[in-house]
């Protein structure tokens, strides 16, 4: 087999692995989820699973970093969507639309029971969302000549309120339209208190 060949081979099963993953935590839930049940899962032996992946936590980590990519894509064509003052709240609408569609992915983003990768790790996958949320919120305080005291303690809030609706957002009794609605009102009061407690810029200070 050439070369180009083997490497499309092993990517096409490399991503079979983790989609077989998504699947299982989504039916049954990433305790289910083992190396024996994804080889089951898209019919290959275990020792197939382990050419590419050393255990269930080497998975996880891939799910994890994928996981991360996806919702950064996801957040950056919703802030590209609209002018600067509304990129805050278009990200927070972004992160809760992937939890609700991603039941399976989101829970290793999260850190949930039965998902858990350790918190180092998490937020090394993290980091380019992370940056990527920073730069809204710079945006948005740019845009309302905001000087915000602290842009990293404004990015754990964002994400503390997106991830406890996304939270509550996926109980049967609460669901993620009602989480939407209140993700708006959540926003529009950070936005409020750090337009309150932020340093606003003269008309013709430099940014």
């Amino acid at each position: 087999m050439a070369v180009g060949r083997r490497e499309e081979v092993r990517r096409r099963t490399f991503d079979e692995i983790l989609s077989a993953a998504v699947r299982v935590a989504e039916d049954e839930g990433w305790p289910s989820v083992t190396i024996r049940r994804i080889a089951g899962e898209i019919g290959y032996s275990a020792p197939v699973i382990y050419q590419h992946f050393e255990n269930k936590d080497a998975v996880l980590h891939a799910v994890l970093e994928r996981g991360n990519a996806a919702l950064l894509a996801r957040m950056r064509d919703a802030v590209a969507a609209g002018p600067a003052s509304g990129g805050v709240c278009r990200a927070a609408i972004a992160y809760l639309e992937f939890a609700r569609s991603e039941p399976g992915l989101y829970p290793v983003l999260a850190g949930s029971p039965g998902a858990a990768v350790d918190a180092v790790a998490r937020h090394r996958a993290a980091a380019e969302v992370i940056e990527y949320t920073g730069q809204v919120i710079r945006a948005w305080a740019e845009t309302e000549s905001v000087r915000l005291p602290s842009v990293e303690d404004a990015c754990d809030l964002l994400w503390a309120t997106t991830h406890g609706l996304a939270g509550v957002g996926s109980l049967a009794d609460f669901g993620f339209d009602r989480a939407l609605r209140l993700a708006d009102q959540a926003v529009a009061a950070l936005l409020a208190h750090w337009s309150g407690s932020g340093e606003h810029r003269s008309e013709g200070e430099e940014r």
